[in-house]
């Protein structure tokens, strides 16, 4: 096994793996498989595409169960919820299924309950990993045939709903439409809308009853979180009306990224299918060409989110600007920049304080926090998407430290949600793993990358 820190010897790596699948093991709750113990007790839409290839190689039939359960919350338009509500879980988590009051909205499913958003669509490409893992891929054909097309149905969605100016570049309407919940991007955007405290719903945080208030999402930013949701359910999130005059809507390269990544891996898996791929090939040329185009921010050297409401870029450097990478989206020039990136002060420290691959937020932004959720820490899933992109442009050296400092992180702190991006921990800091222990995505990538 190449690649790996050098102080995992086989035996350790073993116990490694092991202690990795008791992850899953314990946080499976009925067909699918939750993100965490306590503070996330449903089924999150990409965290079940990261999950399901952790299940890969040692129990596929629970890999298919993961996107199975979560594409029965799919609403008739194509969007695939951000959550998917655990019947046995409720009243565990805020905001609730009663809190989005999606019942009885035209298009969703009668008797699933879930949210009213969406999420980073990795299923495409989540699929494929699955497909060439797959043990007997023609007693599995009807699976997949059955969610390719639930798949292509969500990128349709995507286009249709969501890229109103037809520019191949999909908007979210929610920070946690991005999965980077509370980047320093979001609050750019938040100065732009006007809006009294009296707007804002009363509500009850449930996070801060497992996580510290000092890793969490400050109050200004819920308050913003929770002033969004209420618009969308005023309208009973009816798209594409709703979109006339909801002030939030920005193009985010990573969303972008993930969506093309999985057009991309559409197109292999629709030929094996013997399927018409001719708007897979269009769409991924489109969204291609956009990113390379619109979003790339030639002074910062990386891409960054568009405020298509208020009509400006965001000039934040973030680990999701450097995502692109993943579908081929950067040029040779654009790919260069990215990789010197990464390895300069702004993501790898410097040699007095240096730093784990790959903050969330950069490490010389304003609003970097080494602790607070999505504001520099590492998320393992970010490494994963990165690493990746990096060996997709021959950056080999550079994907296997990126992996190696992933497994090194979990090593010494365990299967944590996010980690402290700085190797040496500031004083006081005894553990550098925060927010939700035992975390099922950190298990499933770090499965995904030893057995591989």
């Amino acid at each position: 096994m190449s690649n790996i820190p050098t102080n995992l010897d086989d035996s350790v790596t073993e116990h490694f793996v092991e202690a990795a699948k008791n992850v899953l093991k314990e946080n499976l709750l009925g067909n699918f498989t939750k993100p965490a113990p306590g503070l996330y007790p449903h089924q999150w839409n990409w965290d079940a595409g990261f999950i399901a290839l952790g299940y890969a190689r040692s129990d596929f039939r629970q890999a298919c169960n993961e996107l199975s359960a979560l594409f029965r919350g799919q609403w008739a338009n194509g969007m695939v919820p951000q959550i998917v509500f655990s019947v046995q879980n409720k009243g565990k988590y805020f905001p609730g299924y009663v809190f989005w009051n999606t019942k009885g909205v035209p298009g969703k499913p009668r008797n699933v309950r879930t949210s009213g958003i969406t999420m980073p669509p990795v299923h495409g490409f989540i699929l494929n990993h699955l497909l060439k893992l797959a043990p007997d891929s023609k007693r599995y054909r009807p699976f997949f045939q059955r969610m390719f097309d639930r798949v292509l149905l969500l990128h349709q969605y995507c286009y249709e709903f969501r890229d109103p100016e037809r520019e191949g570049l999909a908007f979210i309407c929610h920070p946690w439409e991005s999965g980077m919940d509370n980047l320093p991007t979001w609050e750019e955007v938040f100065t732009q809308i006007q809006f009294d405290a009296s707007q804002v719903p009363p509500y009850e945080r449930r996070d801060l009853e497992y996580v510290d208030a000092p890793y969490r999402p400050r109050k200004q930013s819920y308050d913003r979180y929770i002033y969004l949701v209420d618009l969308l359910r005023k309208q009973r999130y009816q798209e594409p009306e709703i979109w006339n005059d909801y002030p939030f809507q920005v193009q985010e390269p990573m969303f972008n990224a993930i969506l093309n990544h999985s057009n991309e891996a559409l197109l292999e898996l629709g030929q094996w299918l013997g399927q018409d791929t001719g708007q897979l090939r269009e769409w991924y040329t489109q969204t291609n060409q956009a990113l390379s185009h619109k979003l790339w921010d030639e002074s910062l050297g990386v891409f960054v989110s568009y405020d298509r409401v208020h009509r400006r870029p965001i000039p934040i450097t973030t680990a999701g600007g450097l995502i692109p990478l993943l579908c081929g989206a950067a040029n040779a020039e654009q790919s260069a920049r990215m990789v010197s990136l990464i390895q300069s002060p702004t993501f790898s420290g410097t040699s007095e304080n240096p730093a784990w691959l790959c903050a969330s937020t950069a490490l010389d932004e304003p609003g970097f926090d080494a602790c607070r959720y999505w504001r520099g820490p590492v998320w393992i899933n970010m490494n994963w998407l990165l690493f990746h992109g990096l060996r997709r442009y021959g950056q080999a050296d550079l994907a296997a430290r990126l992996r190696s400092d992933s497994l090194e992180l979990v090593r010494k702190f365990g299967f944590w949600e996010y980690y402290n991006p700085w190797k040496n921990l500031p004083e006081g800091e005894k553990n550098g793993g925060y927010g939700a222990d035992q975390f099922s995505w950190t298990a499933a990538l770090v499965l995904d990358w030893l057995e591989e």
